[in-house]
């Protein structure tokens, strides 16, 4: 197993790095005079400097008072290590120009080029057999972690990974992807289980590099879009729910279309989660057509729509007012609003529509988190049974 400290350890300055063992790899034979002949070259420019010289007549003289024997210049001199050692490649260095255009050692690099650099040569060094990382993206950007696990996989070896990181799991198809998490049992899909569904992993990997927490959820809340997560996320934080705490994740699938995606990864034949979904209610058939024969999925359903239901909830004049305050509205925008004639304020109904405008969704659903107490939140129903559930599983 490497450990998740491998690439700083390996390219540390001043010590023993992974170059000189790549080094031993390399056969010089064919050179062996070329490079005994440079050596020599290079002992002979030492003893003959000036400068080296100068050094060596006042270390003597220093030592010529202290030593018993007495010392002088011509028993000190200044050798190559690769002439002491016998290793005609002794304190050979890697360089590598940086972004700057700088010739740098490679233990003076970035902790990501290290990191590449030291999996590309164990690699060249280890040729064959299985290769097992703990944590690969430590210290490194999301960025530098894919392009490390870009370098393993050109390997072609077998690789076991553990991460904590989406950048790194979302780099594998997701029927290579095992989860773990404590006092839960291991989770894997089967092979191929997005056979032919190229969509679904795309989405999959999209999700995974977002939201790793997905994966060790005990419970996923699928909601259709960002609005929806504001909803729930305030809804459970007003009933003393701790979604985190819980292992309870909300997922913003996009749309009541991604649904269907949402159940085949993350249901009864993908990663095996409990998953709670909330729609409105003009995607209720389609998606309980969907969900109908998975143990693992519970159906809920806002009606008509989440707007509906926290306008209701909140009421219409009061929302109304604090959309009026509000700087994320405009007098333009609000005349975008229905009002009844003779009235001078927007029904339950008018608001609503208003709400759900999708340019004015997540703009309404601040507002309206905002205005929600912990009275007003048990009257947003469909959020409140899925809280409840949620709860119950997780």
């Amino acid at each position: 197993m490497i450990s998740s400290d491998f690439s700083a350890k390996s390219l540390a300055p001043g010590r023993r790095t992974l170059v000189d063992d790549y080094l031993k790899e390399i056969d010089a034979s064919g050179d062996q005079y070329k490079l005994e002949a440079a050596i020599n070259a290079l002992s002979g420019a030492i003893n003959d400097s000036t400068a080296f010289t100068g050094a060596l007549n006042s270390l003597a003289s220093t030592l010529n008072q202290a030593l018993e024997s007495g010392v002088d210049d011509s028993k000190l001199r200044f050798v190559p290590g690769a002439a002491i050692e016998g290793n005609l490649l002794s304190d050979v260095r890697l360089e590598m120009k940086d972004k700057f255009g700088s010739m740098r050692e490679v233990t003076e690099q970035s902790d990501g080029t290290k990191a590449l650099i030291s999996f590309a040569i164990f690699g060249l060094i280890n040729s064959s057999g299985i290769i097992a990382i703990d944590e690969p993206e430590t210290h490194l950007h999301p960025s530098a972690q894919r392009n490390l696990i870009e370098v393993l996989q050109s390997s072609g070896r077998q690789l076991i990974i553990a991460t904590h990181s989406g950048a790194v799991a979302s780099e594998f198809s997701p029927d290579n992807i095992a989860v773990m998490r404590e006092s839960m049992s291991p989770a894997q899909p089967k092979v191929g289980f997005l056979k032919g569904r190229d969509e679904q992993k795309t989405l999959a990997r999209w999700w995974i590099s977002n939201r790793i927490e997905l994966l060790t959820a005990r419970h996923i809340i699928a909601g259709e879009g960002q609005s929806d997560r504001m909803v729930v996320e305030r809804v459970a934080e007003l009933s003393g729910y701790h979604l985190k705490r819980d292992g309870i994740e909300i997922l913003e699938a996009g749309s009541c279309n991604e649904m269907k995606p949402v159940m085949g990864i993350f249901g009864d034949n993908g990663f095996g989660k409990q998953i709670s979904i909330l729609v409105d209610e003009d995607a209720e058939n389609e998606t309980a057509n969907e969900q109908k024969n998975l143990t693992s999925v519970s159906l809920f359903v806002s009606r008509a729509d989440l707007e509906d239901e926290y306008v209701s909830a909140i009421g219409a004049d009061a929302l109304w007012e604090a959309l009026r305050k509000s700087t994320l509205f405009t007098p333009n925008i609000l005349k975008n609003c229905a009002i009844s004639d003779g009235a001078v304020k927007p029904n339950e109904d008018e608001l609503a529509e208003f709400c759900r405008h999708k340019k004015r969704k997540i703009s309404c659903a601040i507002v309206a988190c905002k205005l929600l107490d912990k009275t007003s939140a048990q009257r947003v129903s469909s959020v409140v049974k899925v809280l409840q559930n949620a709860a119950q599983v997780a």
